[in-house]
C-alpha cells in the first residue's frame, strides 16, 4: 500500500473486480497472433462498437471511447476521431475476433477483442493514441494489464483525451455517468457487507468487506486516490449520505503521473 508522499498513487476502479496477475503480453499492441475467429466489419458505430457482416454487433472489451452525440446532444471530444480510427483499423481486412469469457452484455452485443492480420490488438492501438479509457469488467480481464500500459503511454504523452486532463476533483463532482475522479479520503465506515469510503466532496465509494484489511482503515485517511467508473446519482442528499456513489470492486497501485 502506498502512503501519502510516496511515488505511487492508489488507483481504484469500479471495473477491476479482482487482482489479476496476467501473463506477460507479447511485444507490440497486446499482440496475440492466431487467436479468435476471422470476421469482417460492416459498419463502425463509434470508437468502441461495430457491426459485423454476419449480423453481430460487437462491443470492444477493454476500452471506453468518448461518446458521439445523439438526438441533439453534443459529441464528446475525440469521439469522432476514435470512430475514424476504428474504421481505419477495422477496414484493413484480416480481422480476428476473440469473444470474451462473458460473451454478451445486457444489450445483446457480443463482447470481444479485435486483432488485425498481424495479431495486434485494436483496443490497445486506440488506447495508445488517447482515443479511449482503459476499462476492465470481470470476467473479461485477459488484456487488462496490457491495456493499462498502453493508456499510460497516451496519458504521459498527453495524446487525445489526455490533451486536457479528464480527471475531475471529487469535490467538484456534479453529475453521474462515466468519470475519472481524484480526491482525498475523509472518512471510512462499515455497514453490512460493505465498506464506505467518503471522499472530499459529494462522493462515496462502496467497497466489499475484505478489500481493505482490518486495521488498515486508519492508513487511508487523508490519502489521495483516483477512481474511475460509472458514478450513480442517488438524488437529493439525505443525512449521512453522499449524493453520488461509485461501486468499487478492486484496488491497484499505479505509478503517480
Amino acid at each position: 500500500m502506498a502512503l501519502p508522499g510516496s511515488k505511487k498513487a492508489l488507483l481504484w476502479s469500479a471495473f477491476f473486480v479482482f487482482w489479476l496477475m496476467a501473463a506477460p503480453a507479447l511485444a507490440g499492441h497486446c499482440a496475440m497472433p492466431g487467436v479468435g475467429e476471422q470476421i469482417s466489419s460492416k459498419q463502425v458505430i463509434d470508437g468502441d462498437t461495430l457491426d459485423l457482416v454476419d449480423g453481430r454487433r460487437v462491443r470492444l472489451i477493454g476500452v471506453n471511447a468518448p461518446e458521439i452525440g445523439r438526438r441533439g446532444s453534443a459529441s464528446e471530444p475525440f469521439s469522432r476521431a476514435a470512430r475514424r480510427e476504428l474504421m481505419r483499423l477495422a477496414g484493413k481486412g484480416g480481422l480476428r475476433l476473440l469473444v470474451g469469457e462473458e460473451r454478451t452484455d445486457k444489450y445483446g452485443r457480443t463482447l470481444g477483442h479485435l486483432f488485425d492480420a498481424r495479431g495486434a490488438n485494436l483496443e490497445a492501438v486506440l488506447l495508445q493514441q488517447g482515443l479511449g479509457f482503459a476499462v476492465g469488467i470481470a470476467p473479461n480481464l485477459r488484456l487488462l494489464d496490457c491495456h493499462l500500459r498502453h493508456e499510460r503511454q497516451a496519458r504521459l504523452a498527453q495524446r487525445g483525451i489526455w490533451t486536457r486532463n479528464p480527471v475531475t476533483a471529487a469535490a467538484q463532482l456534479d453529475a453521474g455517468g462515466f468519470r475519472i475522479l481524484r480526491g482525498r479520503v475523509a472518512r471510512l465506515g462499515r455497514t453490512g457487507s460493505h465498506i464506505w469510503v467518503d471522499l472530499d466532496g459529494p462522493l462515496a465509494l462502496r467497497l466489499p468487506i475484505g478489500l481493505i484489511k482490518p486495521g488498515d482503515d486508519v492508513a487511508w485517511l487523508g490519502h489521495e486516490v483516483e477512481v474511475r467508473g460509472w458514478v450513480v446519482d442517488r438524488g437529493p442528499v439525505r443525512r449521512g449520505h453522499k449524493r453520488y456513489m461509485l461501486p468499487v470492486d478492486d484496488l491497484r497501485l499505479m505509478p503517480r503521473n
